[in-house]
């Protein structure tokens, strides 16, 4: 009988569970429903001109029609703001009173940071937007430090408190981790444009100071990995004219006029370089810009997430969240529940970038800490989004560069990353992908040649570079599509001369050579003389480069490389090869062996012909031909010849 009554007893309770645990993801699921999502931000298809009335101010070329700073007023965001600072603290006499009182209007009625009332969709959290937005509250603080900002409730001078804060904690995390956005042409510019403004216009010394410092290690990641005007390298962020090299790229303006041909910058994010009084580049990155020796760099770039506890980073803190927000890392399950807690916590569900992670805010999830297991289920492709540690390297000689992210996260996804390739001099690029969707489909990231839909292991030691891709039979979950071949960006026609044959891709460009090697036949896409598809889900590309310095005619290096010998196990998927008296061998997810010993491709902070320093140094030297400098940190030092 009591056993009949325990079991009732049980019963009964296990219904009500259930009944409760329904009520309460319909309750949830009705509450997310209602959640409103505000539209992308700043509109597109607007013409801003900010950028081109500083540049007419500066020149003093023509009478400036003010009407035309409207737009950017009723479209404020952080990309627009930083010509708009120059211009109030370069040409304020210039401003006609109307005028300064709608800029000031804008300015003060702006939404500075995540904790701040209000929504929108703007992009508040990658690394380039953290110092975009601190900033922008600091120096607009420091103009109007009376002023009650009516969004926030704030004077200018506690705005401008409240982002020193972040300032410093953001030069400090590059000081001691590089840039999470490695090598990210596009993204650097996005740095540079709101550190020469805290250079120029910031009354603290120490932030100007550490704002210098940090702007001359950037330039330095510039000045190492490129080669002429063209800066392409392994990076944490890379869209398609990125990957495909040449001078045409987004930095091309800034190099040619610190170390190029001394062109003038257009309007922009890096205009500021060319009008700022203060920043001085250091001689010495020019030098090492010109170096046209064989040099083999390597560097050690940004966090993996298993570090932040190490790290003291894997908390919900401010500086827990700038760290794992600027590594884009939202569902991974090491930080889903402190991305979900800070989306609460500043009313971000609302943000269309952000609006998805409502599929995860249900109060059981919450309670039972269910959202990392139910992530590692489903797989998401937005953990591909996380851009992890980048150990790079880089074989760079006068007629090329060959590099890549050693051992980067292999098998899985990639959003923006870009891994391996190598840049044919000045000209172009090269380099190998698997592709997330179908050319057809138009988005942003991954796409056809942006990102991966898998990520390769890749290794390299000097002039060769391996690169195995295990690209599983079914796509997961939430994948929209999963294409079984990897493809190559190989223009045909930027070559003097190209020959394909069987699984052998070669070109020749002046006195730069290179060639491809696949496991399967290598052919153009039908209708395409720039893009070659290998067939097959595991397979490998080996990138050999070579010049007419090292390998003396095309035709030796074409059949030397005929020559080498390749073996690839594919159940393992271990692959050897064999050239210039070099056995390589990289094992999928495991390790690299170059003559049977294994390298070691977790590196220090720097390690060039140019610096020396172990993560953590608290001083850097560079030098190069007689240049050097010294920079320390937290004592603000910097120091040059």
């Amino acid at each position: 009988m009591l056993n009949i009554k325990l079991y009732k007893y049980l019963k009964f309770f296990f219904i009500l569970l259930l009944i409760l645990a329904i009520s309460s993801i319909a309750v949830d699921y009705y509450r997310n429903s209602k959640i409103p999502v505000y539209p992308g931000w700043p509109p597109k298809n607007v013409k801003y001109e900010q950028d081109h009335i500083y540049q007419e101010l500066v020149t003093d070329t023509v009478e400036i029609d003010w009407n035309r700073l409207n737009t950017t007023l009723e479209n404020m965001d952080d990309f627009r703001m930083v010509a708009l600072i120059r211009i109030l603290y370069e040409f304020e006499n210039k401003i006609p009173d109307s005028v300064k009182q709608k800029i000031e209007k804008s300015l003060t009625g702006f939404r500075y940071w995540w904790d701040e009332p209000g929504g929108n969709s703007m992009c508040y959290w990658s690394e380039n937007h953290q110092i975009l937005f601190a900033s922008e509250e600091y120096l607009v603080g420091q103009l109007y430090p009376d002023k009650i900002f009516s969004n926030s409730g704030l004077t200018g001078k506690q705005h401008q408190e409240k982002a020193r804060k972040r300032i410093l904690t953001w030069l400090k995390m590059r000081w001691k981790y590089g840039f999470t956005e490695f090598y990210s042409a596009v993204y650097y510019k996005e740095d540079i444009a709101p550190l020469i403004n805290l250079i120029d216009y910031a009354d603290d010394k120490e932030i100007v100071k550490k704002s210098e410092i940090i702007l001359d290690l950037l330039f330095y990641d510039v000045a190492a990995q490129s080669i002429g005007n063209t800066f392409t390298s392994a990076s944490g962020r890379a869209y398609e004219h990125n990957r495909k090299g040449g001078p045409g790229n987004n930095l091309n303006g800034a190099i040619d006029y610190y170390w190029g041909y001394g062109g003038k910058i257009k309007p922009g994010m890096t205009y500021g370089l060319m009008t700022t009084r203060k920043y001085q580049l250091p001689a010495v990155l020019g030098e090492i810009a010109h170096d046209s020796s064989h040099v083999v760099i390597r560097q050690c770039n940004g966090l993996d997430l298993l570090e932040l506890e190490q790290e003291g980073f894997s908390g919900t803190g401010d500086e827990s969240m700038m760290m794992q927000l600027g590594m884009e890392a939202f569902s991974n399950p090491e930080v889903v529940r402190n991305t979900l807690a800070f989306v609460r916590k500043n009313n971000m569900f609302t943000n269309e970038t952000l609006a998805d992670l409502k599929e995860l805010n249900y109060t059981l999830f919450r309670i039972f800490h269910l959202e990392p297991f139910i992530v590692k289920l489903i797989n998401p492709p937005s953990n591909g989004v996380a851009i992890q540690k980048g150990n790079v390297y880089t074989y760079k000689t006068k007629d090329y560069s060959l590099y890549a992210a050693q051992n980067h996260q292999p098998g899985t996804y990639g959003d923006q990353q870009h891994v391996a390739g190598m840049n044919i001099g000045n000209s172009f690029s090269i380099f190998h992908t698997h592709p997330a969707r179908n050319e057809k489909v138009k988005q942003q990231s991954p796409n056809y040649w942006v990102g991966y839909g898998r990520l390769p292991h890749v290794a390299q030691d000097s002039s060769v570079n391996l690169a195995i891709y295990d690209i599983p039979e079914k796509k997961s979950i939430m994948e929209k599509e999963l294409l079984h071949f990897t493809h190559a960006w190989f223009p045909k026609e930027q070559f003097d001369s190209v020959y394909l044959v069987n699984n052998y891709a070669f070109g020749k460009k002046g006195d730069t050579y290179c060639a491809f090697i696949a496991k399967n036949p290598l052919n153009y896409k039908t209708g395409s003389t720039s893009d070659i598809i290998q067939e097959g889900r595991q397979t490998f590309w080996i990138t050999e480069a070579g010049s007419r310095a090292e390998d003396g005619s095309f035709d030796r290096f074409y059949n030397r490389i005929l020559n080498n010998k390749v073996i690839f196990h594919e159940k393992n998927l271990t692959l050897t090869y064999e050239s210039n008296g070099k056995v390589y061998q990289l094992k999928y997810n495991s390790g690299f062996w170059v003559d049977d010993k294994k390298v070691n491709t977790n590196y220090n902070r720097y390690d060039s012909p140019y610096i020396q320093a172990i993560k953590g140094a608290s001083e850097f030297r560079f030098a190069c031909n007689g240049k050097f400098l010294n920079l320390d940190f937290e004592n603000g030092s910097r120091s040059f010849n």
